[in-house]
């Protein structure tokens, strides 16, 4: 549905709904100004690295960064921002991870699923950089999961971005 389609269109509309829902996320946080950072870093109540990334879009990992410092931050956004002041903007807490998962849920099933492997010296899994991938066996929390967020979401056809959590089996995995 088109209600779908802009909810997943912008990652700080999908956050607000998986805390809404009791989805289990990475804090994020609007960065919407770039005199805001430092606030909205505070607000985000993590430490360093963080991620700064759009809130549309880079289905190829293109637009994601892993920011190490306060400075840089402000001086990522600042540069963006000069060259289009309308680009929506989220900072992220950093979860490290070996790989991710996309799940693919049609009309309530699990269709397919897949592990992406972190690429190296990055934090990104986008296979379309390169990214390995490989078929994985999901638990029954992350299918289930999948499959409530997909429906809480409205779609027939979802794409559900899962890192896992510590214990697969009892912890539900953070949704990107």
């Amino acid at each position: 549905s088109i209600d779908c389609y802009d909810l997943c269109n912008s990652k700080y509309q999908s956050y607000l709904k998986f805390k809404q829902k009791n989805i289990a996320s990475p804090r994020t946080e609007p960065i919407l100004h770039s005199e805001t950072v430092e606030e909205a870093f505070k607000r985000l109540k993590t430490d360093f690295p963080v991620i700064l990334k759009s809130s549309t879009g880079t289905q190829t990992g293109v637009g994601v960064a892993v920011v190490e410092s306060l400075r840089s931050l402000k001086a990522l956004v600042q540069m963006i921002l000069l060259y289009n002041k309308y680009l929506p903007l989220i900072i992220q807490e950093y979860i490290e991870t070996d790989y991710d998962m996309r799940v693919l849920v049609s009309e309530g099933e699990v269709v397919a699923a897949m592990k992406r492997e972190v690429m190296v010296d990055d934090v990104r899994s986008n296979v379309s950089m390169g990214a390995k991938a490989s078929s994985i066996e999901l638990t029954s929390l992350e299918k289930s999961e999948a499959i409530r967020i997909a429906e809480e979401f409205g779609g027939r056809l979802v794409g559900v971005d899962f890192i896992p959590s510590e214990n697969r089996e009892s912890i539900k995995p953070y949704c990107l």
